[in-house]
């Protein structure tokens, strides 16, 4: 185990070694002050040690109520194709029986974060293991611990303390499939009150859209899932539900820990219930986003290391495949992200579908629903595909562009309203590259289509 390195004594709420009681005791009087002069958040950690089990050990304080972020720093030394993508941590706060921090070796990332709470007031001590549910990953350590603490009243808190606790799927556990990654909450705010929206991210779902389908129709192989939605008026609980199985919203009628509803992933296609129980349970902390002007996907640029994530699990379960025959296959297999040209735009769609199109410089044209229409986008709102078109697909593209299509079985006068706002590439290194389309906004009949104007030095 690394050890933590000495504080900063510069800095309130940093790192303190196994010191004496006196130094703890001085930390944490500053932490109380700041606490309760009016700080919103703070680092609240005010001991970290080495434990005897190999773990790391710290102590903080909080308010009676009050939710905490419990951030890891690690040291990531893996290669960018790691032997394991998953490893696993446990937390524990005081007696509870503790969840898990997921770690992903090879993604880079030096920070993860997890929550912690609702706390009684006092003194605490959190402690982080190896879990004994995942294979150990020797390229990736444990630095340093920091817990940031959130008082009740605050916006963050606020956000938190509904937060689902995520118990998963038994088939998940221990292994490298359908990972939870990230999860974001977004809010409407209404005269009556606050109604929270609670998404998860998954690496993949091993049952429900095939690989191809997902990319055509939503441009990512990721899953994304809201779990849960809360209406909070007055500080009461108004309204639960959760996403259960077949996507059928239900009441929430199950354990909680604190005011967050328990939710176990029960399907192939990680759809939650309210009853039962898992062997593991992660918490990850919920960014507050706006969508309204967004897609879901975006959500994914913020944070590039899952495009590589997503790409190393589909090359583990063999869905990767430049060019695949027309069998019983194709559907689940695609060619790999770094060929595709992806698309985003806001539709309103009358008895009408919508593809994204990329003529190359050799005249030849490639579709988002490779010319089948199931795979053509059907539903309004923020919406992301991605074309299919090899090698290098920025150099080679000449124009690209939008195309409504009339809907299966629909009438005459099919129409697609289509708010084209941007297109690119990812990178090399998997993240997104530049917008190279000018966003604008048009009406097509079914049947029509309309070519993009590319930004100057965009590549078009």
């Amino acid at each position: 185990m690394v050890p933590p390195r000495p504080p900063d004594r510069g800095r309130p709420g940093g790192l303190v070694g196994p010191g004496s009681e006196e130094e703890q005791a001085e930390v944490a009087r500053l932490v109380t002050r700041l606490v309760f002069g009016g700080a919103v958040a703070l680092s609240g950690l005010v001991a970290a040690a080495c434990g005897p089990d190999g773990g790391v050990r710290a102590v903080f304080t909080a308010e009676s109520g009050a939710m905490a972020v419990l951030s890891v720093t690690v040291s990531d030394r893996c290669p960018p194709l790691p032997p394991q993508r998953v490893a696993a941590w446990r937390a524990r706060v005081d007696d509870t029986p503790g969840h898990e921090v997921l770690l992903f070796p090879g993604t880079g990332l030096a920070r993860y974060d997890s929550l912690i709470g609702p706390l009684p007031a006092g003194r605490h001590t959190v402690e982080l293991t190896a879990s004994d549910l995942w294979k150990p990953v020797a390229c990736v350590a444990v630095q340093r611990l920091e817990v940031t603490v959130h008082r009740a009243g605050t916006l963050k808190h606020e956000v938190y303390r509904h937060a689902p606790v995520l118990e998963l799927r038994a088939d998940t556990i221990g292994e490298q499939t359908d990972l939870p990654l990230y999860a974001y909450a977004e809010r409407d705010v209404a005269a009556a009150g606050s109604t929270w929206r609670y998404t998860v991210v998954f690496s993949n779902e091993d049952g429900g859209t095939p690989t191809r389908a997902l990319l055509a129709r939503w441009g990512r192989t990721t899953d994304i899932e809201q779990v849960y939605e809360v209406s909070v008026s007055a500080n009461r609980m108004t309204r639960e539900v959760f996403q259960g199985p077949d996507h059928v919203t239900r009441a929430f009628a199950g354990r909680r820990q604190g005011e967050a509803p328990v939710l176990l992933v029960a399907t192939l296609n990680n759809m939650v219930i309210d009853r039962g129980r898992g062997l593991a349970a992660v918490r990850p902390v919920p960014a507050l986003v706006d969508l309204r002007q967004a897609t879901r996907e975006s959500t994914m640029d913020a944070r590039p290391w899952v495009y590589r994530l997503m790409e190393h699990e589909r090359a583990a379960e063999g869905r990767i495949a430049a060019d695949a025959p027309m069998d019983e296959q194709w559907p689940r297999v695609a060619p790999d992200l770094l060929s595709h040209v992806y698309f985003e735009a806001r539709l309103r769609l009358t008895r009408a579908v919508a593809v994204a199109w990329v003529r190359d410089r050799a005249g030849r044209r490639f579709w988002s629903h490779y010319g089948r229409l199931p795979l053509a986008i059907d539903r309004d709102g923020w919406v992301r595909s991605a074309v299919a078109v090899g090698a290098d697909p920025l150099t080679s593209v000449a124009e690209v562009g939008w195309a409504c299509l009339a809907a299966p079985d629909a009438g005459p006068g099919g129409s697609c309203e289509i708010e084209a706002s941007r297109a690119f590439v990812l990178t090399a290194a998997y993240r997104p590259g530049a917008n190279f389309v000018v966003p604008g906004r048009f009406v097509l009949k079914a049947g029509e289509e309309r070519g993009l104007e590319g930004v100057p030095a965009g590549g078009l």
